[in-house]
């Protein structure tokens, strides 16, 4: 039986707080950022302005929550805009439309 040996500080701060539980900094790392984020912006510059629902269901290999996050993370750095437009989700509720930063 191989056993994993727990990791003290794992290099995921950004992600989780010191306080959270080794699973929880354990699942931070496996998250593939960098992957995610090329992959909302490839997507955007390709298919136009989009919502989250709709990235996430032409980005079918990384999670809903992952897909978000970047879409975010993109956002914050200025790379992705609110376009300036809504459309709604199935549920029928408005959300922002965001597109690459021209």
């Amino acid at each position: 039986m191989t056993t994993i040996a727990p990791k003290i500080l794992p290099d995921d701060t950004a992600r989780t707080r010191r306080s959270d539980p080794i699973t929880s900094h354990e699942a931070a790392d496996t998250n593939d950022v960098h992957g995610s984020q090329v992959a909302v912006l490839l997507t955007l510059a390709a298919s136009g302005p989009l919502a989250d629902h709709e990235l996430v269901a032409r980005i079918g290999f990384y999670s809903p929550s992952r897909v978000r996050t970047a879409r975010h993370e993109l956002a914050e750095s200025g790379l992705v805009e609110f376009a300036g437009i809504y459309r709604l989700t199935a549920g029928k509720r408005r959300t922002q439309v965001w597109q690459v930063t021209s």
